[in-house]
């Protein structure tokens, strides 16, 4: 079965995407509040963002496929300068230049979606709490 490496680093991006965040502990200081505005202007260089959020293992997969898509590019440009009249050395470039604007609005969206969601479990956590204190029998 032949499975080129782009659909391998695909899927390595949407898993990534499932990351989602991380369990928070105790109450969170109202200092480390993420701003998605900030989330997304840092996320102009692919994984700014992600690092922002504190998601380092996704900054370094979108700022991979980023960089493994630009070096493709640039050797696919070359190779059409070279031989301006290959419509498939065309395609090549234009189909790197496609994966390049793909990998970077999926690295701003993701940032965002992030940073708004950040403090998603803490909400979940306080409601239990109050819950489970309603419930106890007042001796």
């Amino acid at each position: 079965m032949y499975f080129p490496l782009k659909h391998i680093i695909l899927l390595f991006l949407a898993l990534g995407m499932l990351n989602g965040q991380s369990k928070i502990e105790g109450r969170v200081d109202s200092s480390s509040v993420k701003s998605p505005g900030k989330a997304m202007i840092l996320s102009v260089i692919p994984g700014g963002g992600q690092l922002y959020n504190r998601h380092p293992l996704k900054a370094l997969m979108f700022a991979g496929a980023f960089a493994y898509y630009g070096y493709g590019y640039s050797v696919a440009q070359n190779d059409y300068q070279a031989d301006l009249a290959s419509e498939s050395l065309h395609r090549t470039r234009n189909d790197k230049v496609w994966m390049m604007s793909l990998i970077w609005t999926l690295n701003l969206i993701d940032a965002y979606v992030d940073a708004q969601l950040w403090d998603f479990e803490k909400y979940e956590i306080e409601q239990e709490e109050e819950r489970s204190q309603e419930i106890k029998p007042k001796r």
